[in-house]
Order: C-alpha cells, then sequence, then structure tokens
C-alpha cells in the first residue's frame, strides 16, 4: 500500500515542474518576440548663423579731449555683424563693426583753457569687434536670451581738416579690448530685438600731443548702450 500512495505523489510532482519550466519558457519567447522601445535620442546640435543691425550712443573715456574738439562727449553710433551659434551649450561668437562721425574745430589749450582756432575737423572712428560669449536659456522664458561677451576690439582713429598740413591729419588704428552684456527677445523664430552695454578699453591711442596730451587722456575708448534687430537663428 505504501508503494501504491508514493507512487501517484512522485508523478504528480514531475507534472508540476514540466508545466512550470514550459510556462517560463513561453513568457521568455513572448517577451523576445515583442517589439522594445527605442531609447529616446538627446536633441540633436548643430551651427546658428544670423546677422543683426546696431544703433547706438558711445561715450567717451577722453571726455574732456573730445568735448575741447566735438562739443560733445558722447555719439551716435551705427553698424552691424554677423553671430555663430556653435554646438556647444550656449556658446556663441560674434564679428561686428560700427562707426562714428562728427564734425568739429581744431583747438589750442593752454592752462586747461581751450581756445578755438576757427579750423573744421572731421573725426572718424571705426571699430571692429570680435568677441566670444556664451547665451543662456531661461526655461519659464524662452524667448528672452540673455548674454555675454568679451573680446577684442580694434579702433581706427581718422581726424583730417581742409587747411592742415598730412603731419596735422591722424590716421591709426589700435587695439584693445571689450566686455558686453545684454539680452534679446524673439519676437519671431527667425526675427528679434536686443539691448546690450559695452565697455571698451583702447589704452595708449591718445595723449603724444595736442589736446589729449594737455589733458592727460590717452584711452580712445569708453561705454556705449546699443539696440539691435537680430535676423536668423
Amino acid at each position: 500500500m505504501n508503494i501504491t500512495l508514493v507512487a501517484p505523489s512522485v508523478s504528480l510532482l514531475l507534472l508540476a515542474l514540466n508545466v512550470g519550466s514550459s510556462s517560463t519558457a513561453y513568457a521568455q519567447a513572448n517577451s523576445q518576440a515583442r517589439p522594445q522601445p527605442a531609447p529616446a535620442s538627446r536633441p540633436s546640435r548643430s551651427f546658428q548663423v544670423g546677422g543683426y543691425a546696431v544703433v547706438g550712443k558711445f561715450t567717451f573715456k577722453s571726455s574732456e579731449s573730445f568735448d575741447a574738439i566735438l562739443g560733445i562727449t558722447s555719439a551716435p553710433v551705427v553698424g552691424g555683424g554677423a553671430r555663430v551659434g556653435l554646438p556647444f551649450g550656449g556658446l556663441f561668437v560674434d564679428a561686428g563693426a560700427w562707426r562714428l562721425r562728427r564734425d568739429g574745430e581744431r583747438v589750442f589749450v593752454w592752462n586747461n583753457t581751450v581756445y578755438p582756432l576757427n579750423i573744421p575737423v572731421e573725426v572718424t572712428m571705426t571699430t571692429v569687434a570680435l568677441s566670444a560669449g556664451w547665451q543662456f536659456h531661461l526655461r519659464r522664458v524662452p524667448k528672452l536670451l540673455p548674454y555675454v561677451a568679451g573680446g577684442f576690439t580694434s579702433m581706427n582713429y581718422v581726424e583730417t581738416s581742409d587747411f592742415s598740413t598730412p603731419a596735422e591729419d591722424v590716421s591709426d588704428t589700435f587695439g584693445g579690448y571689450h566686455l558686453c552684456g545684454g539680452v534679446e527677445y524673439r519676437i519671431l523664430g527667425w526675427l528679434g530685438a536686443a539691448a546690450e552695454a559695452t565697455w571698451t578699453t583702447v589704452p595708449d591711442a591718445l595723449g603724444g600731443g595736442g589736446v589729449s596730451k594737455a589733458f592727460s587722456e590717452d584711452n580712445l575708448g569708453g561705454t556705449s548702450v546699443r539696440f539691435k534687430i537680430t535676423v536668423g537663428r
């Protein structure tokens, strides 16, 4: 009787094990056959190219010298440039240029007193700025793009008069650097407006003679506030 009772138990145990193995194999086969979702890919980055037109106001660091010659300490500027966004976060490079042109008169300075000479003079300043910077992306305000930048400045200074000799005229190019910060607002996907402030220093450009030497001023740089219309991505 013991043999009769044990045999059915062993048979049932073997049957249960066989069913379990078949279920596991079926589940694994079904899992392998079912297509798996592809992993989410990161958004691709690419170069972004754009241009801009700029107008603004430049305030001279050597204010006494320019006030004596031009009668002003600041003047309007116009220009433009191009910007290339690099595929590394908010990094970008920028190449821009602006020009300032004003009419004044030659003067003579003695004991800090300015004596006009009634000789018309024309002053032209042409600046080329090469910059690298970073543009910040705000999640809550995606259309608002603050940025900071800095780089090399090349400034060409020309001072001419109809009644002067070539030795009295000035035409030279000087190097310096600049720092700027601003914010751009994307009106459309390809159109924007920006405002920025820039500090520029061009040391040892003046002071060799004339009015700037009398006032002990040698820096051709200054500060500017500029407004831009931007196009592109």
